[in-house]
């Protein structure tokens, strides 16, 4: 996509009885609060004061002007500041005639207490215009987003926060929309027959959520991984060893990751592409793609930890869990399977895949080294299973979330929620960490009850509580909106369904 930065239009409600300056200095207010907060993401466009039809005429003429491209380059959002006790007719109209099919953010700014004389610059009014302006956009059925509080300083840490998840919130409905460019992932290979039920997603229900696919078959693959420059090769090598500890393996299994990797990207360029999902076992190894067995978890890791995510699995609906995770966090997310519990009251669980987790995401100590399962096959070998990454996730405060298709009801059920990556560590191979999560017998009673029963992998971002708790709203947020351009299903019901399990506040 391209780089441009995005734009969020701003203006101001009014209502002639109360003082101007309430949106003069409102809107410088609105301006410094967007550019201290989002200005190295964003440009912020003030469109003015919006009263009457004709303001909200002008304004919408001049907010044509950012309206989204194919790419989504333009405004990805609204933010509505009420300073006084606003005309919600002004507002809707605005809404209504500018058509950006985008978020609004509804901000309304407190009274100052001990100041309620009208004409007072410390009264506002703007706790009942709150109500009108939300009555109003319901009439004409226009989503909006509200802040954490009726009424929020625009100079507080709860708007700051609110004013962060709205941008996660804006860009997830700018990704994740069936109009424009979507998001675009590579399928390399189809999934592997073992775990069908990750692979066996609805597409065209994925499709209503702006999903795009690019397939590369593993003949493909193995053909594009014999023709690469040597010194394109050379290179990778040497990148992948200071990425990461690979002294145990041998030298042309790294070679074999090196050639698989650039083939990886030269395909994410080529096709424009936001990441990639892989079949990864065990063609790779039998057949040794590329001439070499090896697994395909190093590249995978390295091209998460760019930013690119990549599914193991051929997971595309994991994928599209990763993809939604670090849009609303700018964090690095990983893939994993809902593994192990203990026989204890422990509300715990070990998040663990074979060895596919990002650097960044990782403590001190990861390495490199082979597949200890696939080792086994007598037709496959240890010989032909070295790539995996082994390590354990850092600690920290950690959210989940999945789409999961019902192709079979036409609607898409997402679960999300939060927890904790304890100090403690795992005694195995791969790529592990134990998840503190509240309630955690009743989420994995929910999620396994016969009326969703959901796949086994599950993404997973891992940051400070406040950076989660940021993203994890955002994510809410942009369900609705998500769902407007989504249409109804043929039953008349929102596409997507999103159960919260969990946030911040129930943390310990």
């Amino acid at each position: 996509m391209a780089d441009k930065k995005p734009v969020i239009l701003g203006f101001m409600g009014n209502r002639g009885f109360f003082p101007t300056e309430f949106t003069v200095d409102g809107a410088k207010a609105t301006q410094s609060a967007v550019n201290k907060i989002l200005g190295d993401k964003v440009e912020y466009i003030d469109l003015g004061s919006i009263e009457s039809y004709a303001n909200a005429k002008a304004a919408a003429f001049k907010a044509q002007e950012y309206k989204q491209d194919p790419d989504g380059n333009g405004a990805i959002g609204v933010i509505c500041s009420m300073y006084n006790f606003s005309d919600e007719n002004g507002i809707r109209d605005f809404l209504r005639l500018a058509d950006l099919e985008i978020p609004v953010l509804i901000h309304t700014e407190p009274d100052t207490r001990g100041k309620t004389k009208m004409g007072e610059t410390g009264r506002r009014d703007g706790a009942c215009g709150r109500f009108s302006v939300a009555n109003a956009l319901r009439h004409i059925g226009y989503e909006y987003t509200l802040t954490t509080k009726h009424c929020e300083a625009v100079d507080s840490e709860e708007f700051a926060k609110d004013l962060q998840a709205f941008y996660g919130t804006c860009e997830l409905v700018k990704r994740f929309r069936r109009r424009g460019r979507g998001v675009r992932v590579g399928l390399v290979g189809s999934g592997p027959d073992a775990f069908q039920t990750v692979t066996t997603v609805s597409t065209e229900l994925m499709g209503h959520m702006g999903l795009n696919t690019v397939g590369m078959e593993l003949i493909e693959l193995d053909r594009k991984m014999r023709d690469v420059d040597a010194e394109r090769i050379k290179n990778r090598m040497m990148e992948i060893r200071d990425y990461l500890d690979a002294s145990l393996l041998p030298e042309d299994s790294v070679e074999a990751i090196a050639r698989m990797g650039l083939v990886f990207d030269d395909f994410i360029e080529a096709n424009d592409l936001d990441g990639i999902a892989v079949r990864c076992w065990t063609e790779m190894q039998k057949y040794k793609i590329g001439g070499v067995g090896i697994v395909p978890c190093t590249c995978l890791s390295m091209l998460s930890d760019k930013m690119f995510p990549a599914a193991c699995e051929t997971d595309i609906a994991g994928w599209m869990g990763m993809y939604m995770l670090q849009t609303a966090s700018e964090l690095v997310p990983v893939l994993g399977d809902w593994n192990n519990m203990f026989d204890d009251d422990r509300e715990e669980v070990d998040l663990f895949h074979c060895g596919v987790y990002a650097k960044s995401t990782m403590r001190e100590g990861a390495k490199l080294a082979d597949q200890q399962i696939i080792a086994t096959d007598p037709d496959v070998g240890q010989a032909n299973t070295w790539g995996t990454v082994d390590g354990d996730l850092k600690a920290g405060t950690c959210a989940f979330l999945r789409p999961c298709t019902n192709a079979r009801d036409g609607s898409i059920f997402m679960y999300g929620g939060v927890g904790e990556v304890i100090d403690e560590t795992c005694d195995t191979f791969g790529t592990t960490g134990r998840i503190y999560i509240p309630e955690i017998q009743g989420l994995f009673r929910y999620l396994t009850d016969p009326s969703r029963s959901v796949e086994h992998h599950t993404p997973l971002i891992v940051g400070d509580k406040r950076t989660i708790e940021i993203a994890m709203k955002a994510v809410k947020d942009a369900v609705p909106y998500i769902n407007r351009q989504a249409g109804k299903n043929a039953s008349g019901v929102d596409l997507v369904e999103y159960y919260e399990h969990s946030t911040t506040a129930d943390l310990k």
